[in-house]
């Protein structure tokens, strides 16, 4: 059952009005992230702000001179194990982000099929998919970082940084060189980004292994350029105002602090999700389920007259 993408995103649009219950992966999320980062600072401030003798620092007996004089004086000495702290909360940080999404990909993948989802179908997609959609997630990061080889010319060919301090004009047509360097990374990046975009959504949606989701989301992308890029523009436009909102309408508002804080976790993740699921499901022609099968017939009738 192939749709237009105007279809795609009403029915989406219904199929997450009927199953709201789609933002609780991401909610839950949201609770885990907040304990491992709690957890993670306070890790982190025993490994810099400890003494000699094992005792932590009591910073408020500290001034702020002396504070930032401890702070970088245990990251000088703990600098690896502050790495690999960072590294190991990263790394745990996607994978339960993995589990949630999955999951949530999963319940958006019922709801399109049957019209109704349940909380046990994230806890199942979670546990069967998340391993492979970490991997795939640092799979797809890795590529995305290397675009860093574009920023090599501009270094090699600027050279020597104090050069550019000192003389003016080397200055500008270094700026100039890193500029367009920086320029071709973010273009990458945003490429990479685009063309894989329905990947995660193969995996799980398909039951794919890592290599197979990345092969079968290009394809994807490259049988439905123009809604997949419609789609992605979209939600990187509403993403976008909402950050605009949080940043200049009355930031002093605990109100739209808390506003602009939900709207991603509560409505725009959840809705992605669904839009996502309903174009790859629709595109690949398999079954869908049409809003207007679960109306009653008296709603039908109303509809009607």
């Amino acid at each position: 059952m192939h749709e237009n993408l105007e279809t795609i995103i009403r029915k989406g649009f219904y199929s997450w009005v009927r199953n709201l219950n789609i933002c609780i992966p991401f909610i839950l999320n949201f609770f885990v992230d907040l304990i491992l980062l709690v957890l993670f600072l306070v890790l982190l401030s025993i490994l810099l702000f400890a003494s000699n003798t094992g005792n932590v620092v009591d910073t408020a007996t500290l001034s702020q001179k002396e504070i930032l004089s401890t702070l970088g004086k245990g990251l000088s000495e703990n600098i690896m194990l502050s790495i690999l702290l960072i590294l190991l909360f990263v790394l745990i940080e996607i994978f339960i982000q993995s589990f949630f999404t999955a999951g949530a990909i999963a319940m958006a993948k019922k709801a399109s099929e049957t019209g109704d989802t349940i909380l046990s179908d994230m806890s199942i997609s979670g546990s069967k998919n998340a391993f492979r959609f970490f991997l795939t997630t640092l799979l797809i990061t890795l590529l995305e970082l290397g675009g860093i080889i574009f920023m090599v010319p501009a270094v090699l060919i600027v050279g020597d940084l104090s050069i550019l301090i000192k003389n003016p004009i080397a200055q500008i047509q270094g700026m100039g060189i890193i500029t367009i360097g920086l320029t071709l990374l973010g273009t990458y990046i945003l490429a990479i980004s685009i063309m894989l975009s329905p990947t995660l959504y193969a995996l799980v949606i398909d039951g794919l292994d890592t290599f197979e989701a990345l092969s079968t989301g290009f394809h994807f992308f490259m049988e439905n350029k123009m809604d997949v890029f419609l789609i992605w523009i979209i939600f990187t436009m509403l993403s976008l105002i909402n950050i605009l909102v949080s940043e200049y309408a009355d930031p002093g508002s605990i109100l739209v602090s808390w506003f602009t804080s939900l709207l991603p976790i509560v409505i725009l993740q959840p809705l992605k999700t669904v839009i996502w699921t309903r174009i790859y499901v629709s595109k690949k022609g398999q079954k869908l389920y049409d809003p207007s099968d679960l109306l009653s017939y008296s709603d039908k009738g109303k509809e009607a007259s």
